[in-house]
């Protein structure tokens, strides 16, 4: 991965910032990278730079949906998520299978073939246990709270008691969906 160098004053101008698109003003702070083979990459000190704008790995697709899912904030969206994590995963290893068999063709003992195959087998693989969290997180169940008016209590009062044990075992429901995405912190590459 390439440097990433801080400016504290920029005596220009320096374009717009590759985060959030707003543009970096002479006499503000900045960072900047400078990927091989690609052109320099400018950033607000508060902005994080996209892994897609420095790398040009085949797994920056699979850096970015797992940050997807880190930031997935309901059980529907950490489903989906990690369903397209799964799906990306397996476009991935596909593209490793594809180099090694490509290199296998022209180079029947590459080591470099070895392991782009091994990266797709580790990769399908993860994807398949991506999959099954998405279909743990799917089958979580927010339980609906048991509660009955108590003899002194008002409607108003009542209503705000099972609202609040509502968003508890909806919490509850959550952290249980986000413990599942420990998965994804196992990427094989």
């Amino acid at each position: 991965m390439a440097k990433i160098y801080q400016v504290k004053k920029a005596r220009k101008d320096q374009g717009n910032c590759i985060a959030c698109g707003r543009p970096i003003l002479a006499g503000e702070p900045y960072k900047y990278v400078c990927p091989r083979y690609r052109p320099i990459v400018k950033a607000h000190p508060d902005c994080s730079i996209p892994v897609s704008a420095i790398s040009s790995s085949k797994m920056v697709a699979v850096w970015e949906a797992q940050k997807a899912v880190e930031s997935a904030e309901t059980i529907e969206d950490i489903t989906q998520t990690l369903r397209d994590l799964a799906d990306i995963a397996r476009e991935v290893s596909g593209e490793y299978q594809e180099s090694a068999d490509n290199q296998r063709e022209y180079f029947p003992e590459s080591e470099v073939a070895d392991e782009n195959e091994q990266k797709a087998q580790d990769l399908e693989s993860w994807a398949d246990e991506v999959e099954s969290a998405a279909d743990e997180v799917e089958n979580i169940e927010i339980e609906e709270p048991e509660l009955e008016k108590e003899k002194d209590e008002t409607d108003k009062d009542f209503e705000d008691r099972l609202e609040e044990a509502k968003q508890e075992a909806e919490e509850r429901a959550l952290e249980e969906a986000q413990e599942h995405t420990s998965v994804v912190d196992e990427c094989p590459a």
